[in-house]
C-alpha cells in the first residue's frame, strides 16, 4: 500500500507584480497553482532548492507567496517566500512551532529540518 503524502504546496497569492517568466517557469507556476504533494520534508526542501524553483521565484523582489500544508489536515499551514536563494518560512497561525514564528532558511537541510519540526508540532496539537 502506498503511503499518503506528508505535505502539500500551492501558490497562495501574489504580493508584487509578477515578473516576466520563461516558459519553463510559467509551466512550473501553473503546476504550483494546483495542490502539489510531497512524501517527506526532504522531498519538499529538495524541490525548493532546485534551479527550476529558484528561476521561478527569481532574484529580485519577492512577488509570490506559497502555502505549505499538512496533507491530512489542510487547516495547518505555513507560508513560504524566496528571495535570492533565501527562504522565509512564516507560521501564520503563530502557534510556536517555529521559534518567533519566522525562519530564515539558507540550506536545503535546514529547510527540511524546520518543515519536519513544524509538521511534528502541528500534528501533536
Amino acid at each position: 500500500m502506498e503511503e499518503s503524502p506528508l505535505l502539500t504546496m500551492t501558490k497562495s497569492r501574489l504580493v508584487n507584480t509578477q515578473p516576466e517568466l520563461s516558459s519553463q517557469s510559467e509551466m512550473l507556476l501553473e503546476t504550483l497553482s494546483g495542490l502539489c504533494s510531497f512524501h517527506s520534508s526532504e522531498d519538499l526542501a529538495s524541490f525548493l532548492f532546485t534551479e527550476n524553483f529558484r528561476s521561478l521565484v527569481g532574484g529580485g523582489n519577492t512577488w509570490v507567496v506559497f502555502e505549505i500544508g499538512v496533507y491530512k489536515d489542510h487547516t495547518k499551514t505555513v507560508e513560504i517566500t524566496s528571495n535570492d536563494g533565501v527562504m522565509t518560512i512564516a507560521d501564520t497561525s503563530m502557534d510556536g512551532s517555529i521559534p518567533n514564528n519566522v525562519a530564515i532558511v539558507k540550506t536545503e537541510s535546514d529547510c527540511a529540518r524546520i518543515l519536519l519540526n513544524w509538521y511534528n508540532s502541528a500534528m501533536n496539537e
